[in-house]
This record gives C-alpha cells, structure tokens and sequence, in this order.
C-alpha cells in the first residue's frame, strides 16, 4: 500500500506561524516602546497642527507673531534701508 502524503496545507501553516509571531514581535514592541511612540506621534501631531510644544518653538511661535504684527510702509522701508547703508 502506498501511504498518502498531503503537502498542500503545509505552506499555509507556515505562513500562519509567520504571521503570529510578526504578531507577537509587534506587540511586545509596542508595550515595551508605547509611551515613546505616543509623545513622537504627539509631538508630531502637534507641530503639524501648528500648536507649539516646547519653550524654543513657543519663542520661536512668539516672534514670528511679532514679526506679522509689523506694518510696513514707505516709511519704515526707507529706514531700513538706511541702516543696511551704513
């Protein structure tokens, strides 16, 4: 008698045992480094919503504030000018 050997669903477990231990590696890494990822994501989040999150980006925020708040005329233009001749 011949023995019957069936490989067809031998490649399928394999790549299920693959898939779960990605799985696994996953999330262990997400336990181990959650709170690191979220503050990068926040910080992220934040700087792309042009919300500051730090003492140098609120300065930096500040002053660009400053900056928009100036009007320039002919006036201010002409002393400006005269400085840079100096």
């Amino acid at each position: 008698m011949k023995a019957r050997t069936s490989k067809s669903g031998q490649g399928m477990t394999e790549y299920i045992i693959i898939i779960a231990v990605i799985a696994i590696g996953c999330l262990l890494i997400a336990g181990l480094f959650g709170k690191q990822i979220k503050g990068v994501f926040s910080r992220e989040g934040a700087a792309l919503s042009g919300k500051p999150d730090s003492e140098e980006s609120t300065a930096a925020a500040a002053s660009l504030k400053d900056e928009a708040k100036k009007t320039d005329s002919m006036n201010s233009f002409d002393k400006d000018a005269d400085k840079g001749t100096e």
